[in-house]
C-alpha cells in the first residue's frame, strides 16, 4: 500500500508540474512580443517608409495654398523668361509684364508716378539711341529709380513721317537687357509729352537678381546697317 500510494503521489506531482509549466508559457511569450513591438515602434518613430508597390497616394494639399503651374517667378526672371502684354497704335503704345496688377498699370497710364529722370532721343539714329538707352536704364536701375520718361519723338521729321525710334523702343524694352528691369511702359500724358514720350516703370533694384548683361550684343539687325 505504501508503494502504491507513493507512486500515485509522484504521478500527481508530475501532472501538476507539467500543467503549471504549460500555463505560464503563453504569459511569458505575450510579454516578450509586447516588448519587441514597443522596441520596434520606438526605433521606427519618425522614419518615413520608402515607396513600394501598390497605389501611391498623392500628398494632401495644405489648405489656403492654391496649386501653381510649377513655374518660379524668380527663376523665370533669372533665366529671362519674361512675357509682356503689348498694345501699339499710331498714337499709343503700351506694354507690361504679364500678371502685373491693373491698379499699378492704371496709375502709370494716368501719370500718377512722377518721372524721376528722362532721356531725349531726338536726333539720334537707331544705334545711338540704343546705346543711350542702355546707359540710361542701367544708371536709373542701379540708383533705385522707379519711374523714368523716354522721349523718342513722334517721327514727324522721319521718312514717311514714321516714328522709327518709337516703334523700336517698344521692341527693345521687351528684350534683354531691358526686359529684366522693366515692369511696364505706356504713352505719356499730354503734360509730359503725349504720344512723343513714354513712361517706363522699373523694378526695384535687388542685388540677388543676378547679373544683367548690359553689354550684351543686341539682336536688332537694323542697328548694324
Amino acid at each position: 500500500m505504501k508503494t502504491s500510494q507513493r507512486r500515485l503521489d509522484v504521478r500527481e506531482r508530475s501532472r501538476h508540474a507539467v500543467s503549471g509549466h504549460g500555463a505560464q508559457q503563453p504569459t511569458r511569450a505575450a510579454s516578450g512580443d509586447d516588448d519587441d513591438d514597443m522596441s520596434f515602434a520606438t526605433a521606427m518613430r519618425g522614419i518615413t517608409p520608402l515607396s513600394g508597390k501598390g497605389r501611391e497616394v498623392p500628398p494632401a494639399v495644405t489648405p489656403g495654398k492654391a496649386a501653381t503651374s510649377g513655374r518660379d517667378p524668380v527663376q523665370d526672371f533669372l533665366e529671362g523668361r519674361i512675357e509682356f502684354a503689348l498694345e501699339y497704335t499710331e498714337e499709343y503704345l503700351e506694354g507690361h509684364v504679364v500678371g502685373l496688377d491693373e491698379l499699378t498699370i492704371g496709375k502709370l497710364r494716368a501719370g500718377q508716378y512722377s518721372p524721376e529722370a528722362h532721356l531725349d532721343l531726338h536726333g539720334l539714329n537707331a544705334l545711338q539711341a540704343y546705346q543711350s538707352l542702355v546707359g540710361f536704364f542701367r544708371g536709373a536701375y542701379l540708383k533705385g529709380l522707379r519711374t523714368v520718361l523716354v522721349i523718342p519723338g513722334r517721327g514727324r521729321n522721319s521718312p514717311d513721317g514714321l516714328g522709327i525710334l518709337r516703334e523700336k523702343l517698344q521692341s527693345w524694352l521687351t528684350r534683354d537687357p531691358f526686359k529684366r528691369v522693366v515692369l511696364a511702359f505706356c504713352t505719356a500724358q499730354p503734360t509730359d509729352g503725349g504720344a512723343g514720350a513714354v513712361y517706363v516703370l522699373l523694378r526695384k533694384f535687388k542685388k540677388s537678381r543676378g547679373k544683367i548683361q548690359w553689354d550684351r550684343t543686341p539682336s536688332d539687325a537694323d542697328l548694324f546697317m
